[in-house]
């Protein structure tokens, strides 16, 4: 897949001072928009053509024919007693709002999807599921965009399970190209449920169910939209179909979910996680921010995370507002995985921490790199009879072969940085470590040590042979992730060392050297004089 920031060059700064460059965190970091090219995933929305049907809520009639605006049908029950057809589209009048629940029938097909979206002009149409198990449900059904829309299901809390959007396989097969975009997901009231064997709860769920026919998606593309308010997951993807060997406790056989991109979404007010993915194969998860999650859960919980996946990549993702009880991290190598990627994302502020590395029995993950990342106030957490540090690692099971590399872990009121709590060993190099004055704490026996930079850390890791110690110089923290460029006079610069399979560039978009020294964390760039 191919990514492009909105900055596709390097702007210079004037006099000395270095490239400001291109990089998709910081954009989203300061509000600036991203745009994005795709390919291998679900296509653009194709020319209708197919019949177009109306519907308005506020001045529609259910008896006339639906197929202009003048003739619009007025409910969301008329809607669901068609069958629509390959390049049929359901548009919505916009400054309208439907109560119940829309659950179309008919699928589309390979380049003539069925569009659920809006006509006139004003704000999006509204559909208000009044507190129904899902306002929107796509139930054994493919080919669907859903576009421009308003999604809630406002209910009194009470315990149950709700879904903004559901789109549901069962005992289905494999089902194809599902396009949620430019749509605003909110106020769905549930619970803290999540999982491919309970009743799940979230604003947007994809869920591959049954025990007869193996069922999985291929063309998942969420993008542009707006969740807030919900419970459980944010957006997500669960199966039934999960059992082989990373996962023996698994369901029926494995059916990987292929095509995934979720991308350059805005997340808010989750009561449990951001982004899940389960069973990926391949899956992107690119220039989200989630802000605010775990804020009513029962479990912990992370803002992006994958499961029993496949080569999950998530970059250019700005994640903040874990809550602290319990403690919700913005990062989770989590059970099942294989080859898991964490880049360049910017992690703040989160209660429960920057990552979590967790692996139960019976969920074995193997391969994992987390490489240029920044984390800035990521707080430790004491909870129960321990304090879960800003990188906790060790859950009961070993997970061989992670490596965390180039990034920055700048935490100035954590006690806790790094805790290991199990026998998983991290190869941690060309890390600046940045704790609190006086001294975080690096409890870490298991893992490995090379060229880290160390600044307030109590007790250098003795195997550290290259230990650099000393203030990293960064340009301005308060910035944000556009202040931890480095000053001229770093004892980062160029105390670093290769590393073998690398990306090509940094952070900030300079280029990585192939050989040779390094600077030491997420900047390979010049250094700033000031």
């Amino acid at each position: 897949m191919v990514f492009r920031s909105l900055w596709d060059g390097v702007r210079r700064a004037p006099h000395n001072r270095r490239p400001v460059v291109r990089m998709g965190a910081v954009a989203a970091a300061m509000g600036v928009g991203v745009a994005l090219t795709v390919s291998g995933g679900p296509a653009a929305a194709a020319a209708p053509t197919g019949t177009r049907y109306y519907v308005d809520c506020s001045a529609g009639n259910d008896a006339a024919t639906g197929t202009s605006a003048d003739t619009a049908w007025r409910s969301l029950a008329r809607v669901d007693t068609v069958t629509f057809k390959p390049g049929d589209s359901v548009l919505l009048r916009s400054g309208t709002t439907c109560d119940g629940v829309l659950s179309p029938q008919g699928s589309g097909s390979a380049g003539h999807p069925i569009v659920l979206g809006s006509y006139g002009t004003g704000a999006r149409p509204a559909i208000n599921g009044e507190g129904a198990a899902a306002a929107v449900v796509l139930d054994n059904v493919q080919y669907w965009e859903l576009r421009n829309l308003d999604v809630s299901d406002p209910a009194t809390p009470d315990g149950t399970p709700r879904i903004g959007i559901y789109v549901l396989l069962d005992n289905f097969g494999t089902g194809n190209h599902y396009v949620i975009d430019n749509v605003d997901v909110h106020d769905v009231i549930g619970a803290d449920s999540t999982g491919p064997d309970v009743q799940d709860s979230g604003g947007i769920v994809f869920k591959a169910a049954g025990s007869t026919v193996p069922t999985g998606f291929n063309g998942i593309q969420v993008t542009g939209d707006t969740v807030s308010g919900t419970d459980g997951y944010g957006i997500a993807t669960v199966s039934q179909w999960s059992l082989r060997s990373f996962f023996p406790g698994g369901e029926n056989s494995f059916v990987p979910l292929t095509n995934i991109l979720v991308s350059g979404n805005h997340l808010s007010d989750m009561g449990g996680d951001g982004i899940v993915i389960q069973n990926g194969q391949d899956p992107l998860v690119q220039y989200n921010v989630v802000s605010g999650f775990g804020l009513r859960a029962t479990a912990y919980h992370a803002g992006i995370w994958a499961w029993n996946s496949n080569h999950p990549v998530m970059q250019y993702n700005d994640v903040s507002g874990g809550a602290t009880a319990p403690p919700a991290m913005a990062f989770d190598v989590d059970g099942a995985d294989s080859d898991v990627v964490y880049q360049y994302n910017y992690s703040h502020d989160n209660g429960g921490g920057f990552l979590a590395m967790c692996d139960v029995p019976g969920e074995q993950t193997i391969g994992a790199t987390i490489r240029y990342n920044l984390s800035v106030n990521d707080h430790d957490d004491p909870w129960g009879s321990i304090t879960v540090p800003v990188i906790s690692n060790g859950c009961g099971l070993t997970e061989p072969g992670i490596s965390f590399y180039d990034n920055v872990v700048y935490s100035p009121t954590s006690t806790a940085l790094v805790g290991n709590f199990g026998t998983t060993s991290v190869a941690y190099s060309n890390n600046i470590f940045y704790g609190k004055p006086g001294g975080s704490t690096i409890s870490d026996s298991v893992s490995t040590f090379d060229h880290n930079l160390y600044e307030n850390i109590a007790s250098v890791p003795t195997g550290d042979q290259h230990a650099v110690t000393g203030d990293p110089l960064f340009t301005a923290p308060a910035l944000g992730p556009l202040g931890f460029t480095l000053d001229c006079g770093s004892p980062a610069l160029g105390a670093g060392t290769a590393i073998a399979g690398g990306p090509q560039h940094d952070f900030y978009g300079f280029p990585v050297p192939t050989a040779g020294a390094l600077n030491i964390g997420l900047d390979q760039g010049p250094c700033l004089k000031r």
